[in-house]
């Protein structure tokens, strides 16, 4: 692990309208944006100095809706940025849009920014589904959103959620068409959960809404899973696709547990064993920032175990798995080699250790969050 080495994420929360299927912490009051990017800026300001000998490697812009803002808001922060960080090694440049909220106008004013891959929600081809949700985009004003963006950016990433209301084989079977048609250079597909609270569980429990049938979205799964690699794509995380060397290199950061730092409300970090995240209430981040106070909802220093079990949990999300060499550069050999086969006890048939590396295996990736709670209990 590089520790001079960092990401940064930065959380914009402000949305149009919240999605039924949202967990993330956003709001559609936008009176609240002055005062949020100024704390925003001020947290920026704040944490420099203890970061002036990192270089940073990704910056991503996330949400809420980036793109909804406007772009005077997000070159404040670039400014920020650029005059208190490191940014001379700088890789990726990300910033989350939404269909209807990119033009040609924010997309020139990314590109001067040094913005360099744009990550888009789609979510599905059925406009059902996406009416169903509170999309406020159609599929087609998705697709001709993309062959814009595609025209100022050649490192793209669609979202889409598989699970949602509505969602059957012709509904999936549209979305890998559309894929295929389109040849974004990065997928994330991911599988709705139910069990998070949203708006969305709310109206399923009270049976005005319903969700796809379990060993249908099984199915589907292993359908996408076939279909994704038959049209070019390599499969190298839990819910990541990319053709050649598209990878995230963002998500890098998170998934090998290495050095990233959060800002903005509810956003996380991690720095050496150093974990953190941000309080939710846009309130008190602004009050503690006005302050001069970071504004942590939960902080926690790990000892070598729990450091270890979280490197595992996140780098077990990677088809490739974590290499033995790369984790005993980071932990003492007696706790690794006792872990390591504490949980190949534990979880035979779903993680396995070969050629040098630790991962799961097909029944682990099928059953995913099963081993990851198991993981956890190990602990």
């Amino acid at each position: 692990m590089n520790s001079n080495e960092i990401a940064i994420y930065i959380h914009i929360p402000f949305c149009k309208r919240r999605c039924l299927y949202c967990d993330y912490v956003s709001t559609t009051n936008t009176k609240l944006k002055d005062i949020y990017f100024d704390a925003l800026k001020k947290e920026l300001t704040l944490r420099s100095n203890e970061l002036k000998d990192k270089k940073v490697k990704t910056v991503y812009l996330g949400g809420g809706t980036p793109s909804y803002v406007e772009s005077y808001y997000i070159e404040d922060i670039f400014h920020i940025l650029k005059d208190n960080y490191n940014l001379s090694e700088l890789e990726e440049f990300t910033i989350e849009v939404n269909p209807e909220s990119i033009n040609e106008f924010k997309l020139r004013t990314y590109k001067s920014m040094g913005i360099n891959r744009i990550s888009v929600g789609f979510q599905s081809a059925s406009d059902n589904i996406l009416k169903n949700v509170g999309r406020l985009h159609t599929f087609e004003e998705g697709v001709k959103a993309y062959n814009l963006i595609s025209s100022f950016f050649e490192n793209v990433n669609i979202d889409f959620i598989l699970g949602l209301p509505g969602e059957n084989k012709n509904t999936v079977e549209k979305t890998l068409e559309y894929i295929g048609k389109l040849k974004p250079p990065h997928i994330s597909y991911y599988l709705f959960d139910p069990s998070h609270e949203t708006p969305l569980k709310n109206l399923c429990e009270n049976g005005k809404m319903h969700l796809p049938d379990c060993d249908l979205l099984s199915d589907l799964l292993d359908f996408i899973y076939q279909k994704l690699e038959k049209i070019g794509y390599n499969r190298y995380e839990i819910s990541s696709w990319s053709q050649d060397n598209k990878e995230s290199l963002h998500n890098e950061f998170y998934w090998k547990n290495l050095n990233y730092i959060g800002f903005g409300l509810s956003a996380g970090g991690h720095l050496n064993r150093f974990r953190y995240v941000n309080t939710c209430d846009i309130e008190v981040y602004v009050q503690a920032l006005t302050s001069d106070n970071f504004a942590y909802e939960f902080t926690y220093n790990n000892n070598e175990y729990q450091e270890l079990t979280e490197t595992l949990f996140m780098g077990l999300r990677l088809l490739e798995g974590l290499s033995y060499e790369s984790l005993l550069d980071r932990f003492e050999k007696p706790i690794l080699d006792e872990f390591i086969n504490k949980i190949l006890k534990n979880l035979p048939g779903y993680i396995t250790y070969e050629d040098g590396a630790i991962k799961l295996t097909k029944k682990g990736l099928d059953f995913s969050r099963y081993v990851f709670e198991e993981l956890i209990a190990l602990e």
